[in-house]
């Protein structure tokens, strides 16, 4: 049976993630959590460092004149272990950008399509890898973290 709880998980991940709505973002978050980002290696594990990470990436951009993200690619398995969430991504790079080399200059536009592989486990997200083109924010072919 899945519980009323697991069945909104999709609404209530895409209400939050659409509105950087972090605090009800953190709710549907498993404290022993792993978030992996793969284009770059770097991985955050439990909910302070996913925390920190949250913090840093709404800081990175801006999301005026209906900028923002938008998914177009939501799904779950039928027993909604797993939540796959494909979306595009168009916002302006701020200042507080957290790469310290190789960052695109404040101002910049970015428009990526980055896609969430998510594991669910009673009612809270549990791992989380994403994926999208690093090259196509940086100079390709230079090792490069994004937050670590």
């Amino acid at each position: 049976m899945i519980s009323s709880v697991s069945s909104d998980i999709v609404k209530a991940f895409t209400d939050a993630f659409t509105t950087d709505d972090v605090d009800n973002f953190y709710k549907l978050i498993d404290p022993d959590a792993e978030w992996v980002i793969m284009a770059t290696g770097e991985t955050f594990r439990g909910l302070e460092e996913i925390r920190q990470l949250a913090t840093r990436s709404v800081a990175a951009r801006d999301h005026t004149d209906g900028l923002g993200i938008k998914p177009f690619n939501v799904f779950t398995n039928a027993e909604r272990t797993r939540l796959c969430w494909e979306y595009v991504h168009t916002a302006l790079v701020t200042d507080k950008w957290p790469s310290s080399t190789h960052k695109p200059a404040p101002g910049t536009k970015i428009d990526r399509p980055i896609l969430l592989s998510c594991e669910i486990r009673d009612d809270r997200i549990t791992k989380v890898r994403e994926y999208f083109d690093m090259w196509s924010i940086v100079d390709p072919g230079v090792p490069h973290h994004l937050y670590s």
